[in-house]
């Protein structure tokens, strides 16, 4: 899919090179530079920068982001910083609000599995869901995201990234507010990508953005007992606060503050408890034995 992607945006970049003419809103614009805006570290919202002149020296700035037909995500493996760049200083709030009506998922969920469930393997403990953008609804820990008109606009034109992912570096320069798009190229599968096509097909990202329903989906990250680890710290949207009380072993599932804690320190806890309970991998099935109010699969 990137290598896809980035030949994608190489093709639809190469219809834009300098002297390229084209109509907008029935004004004819003459191509006077274009590349891809850059930042130091991460992403911005534009994959396609374009400077143009219509006949009367008028500039005009295309500042295009690119979907594919089969694209699902917005953004995903989300921190709290990329949180609030993408939805603001009430990020929490939001992600929190929204997550709200699906509690019970969580609740639900085994928090252990002593055999392999689906496609969880055996002999893992729950360390929390990581928290997905998404352009439609993925799995049972997964809704729809309240955000109003303004918010959708920030999510998909990136007006509320960091200053060095919206004035990002096009051919060789910082160009203001490069990253941050005005307009979306929805791809359709095989396109044919002209110069004029690609200008037909281009949407407005306000307009595009306010007729979006976005999705969020929590995703699972486990501690698995073999091989002692866990997929990356990921920042969490919901985690489990193990613990120990009573040497009965218990697990509470944490809703405030989304994305604040990742998963290393809850691994980390996990790990430790369990060398307190005497549990390794020999004689894992015994931890039945110890729980206390935790839902487990068998």
């Amino acid at each position: 899919m990137t290598v896809q992607f980035s030949q994608t945006e190489t093709d639809i970049l190469d219809q834009f090179t300098a002297g390229t003419s084209f109509t907008l809103d029935s004004k004819n614009y003459t191509v006077l530079e274009s590349g891809k805006p850059r930042p130091p570290k991460g992403e911005g919202k534009t994959d396609l920068y374009i400077l143009a002149n219509d006949s009367n020296n008028n500039s005009i700035e295309l500042k295009i982001s690119i979907k594919q037909h089969n694209a699902d995500f917005l953004e995903n493996k989300i921190s709290l910083d990329r949180a609030i760049q993408i939805l603001g200083d009430d990020a929490q709030d939001i992600i929190s609000d929204s997550i709200s009506d699906i509690e019970d998922e969580f609740r639900d969920d085994y928090l252990i599995t002593i055999n392999k469930y689906g496609r969880t393997v055996a002999k893992t403990l729950k360390i929390g869901w990581k928290f997905e953008l998404l352009n439609c609804k993925s799995g049972a820990k997964s809704g729809l995201m309240k955000l109003n008109d303004a918010q959708k606009i920030d999510v998909y034109s990136g007006s509320n990234l960091d200053c060095s992912k919206k004035n990002s570096n096009v051919n060789g320069r910082i160009v203001a507010n490069s990253g941050v798009a005005n307009c979306i190229l929805e791809l359709k599968k095989n396109p044919t990508l002209t110069t004029q096509t690609i200008i037909n097909d281009l949407r407005p990202i306000a307009d595009y953005a306010k007729t979006q329903s976005i999705y969020f989906a929590c995703k699972a990250v486990n501690y698995r007992m073999t091989p002692d680890k866990w997929d990356g710290n990921r920042p969490l949207a919901v985690y489990v606060n193990w613990f120990i009380d009573d040497s009965k072993l218990n697990g509470e599932i944490v809703f405030d503050s989304p994305l604040s804690t990742s998963a290393n320190s809850i691994g980390k806890n996990i790990r430790k408890l369990l060398k307190i309970l005497n549990i390794n991998d020999g004689n894992f099935k015994s931890i039945k034995t110890i729980l206390e109010n935790v839902k487990y699969y068998e």
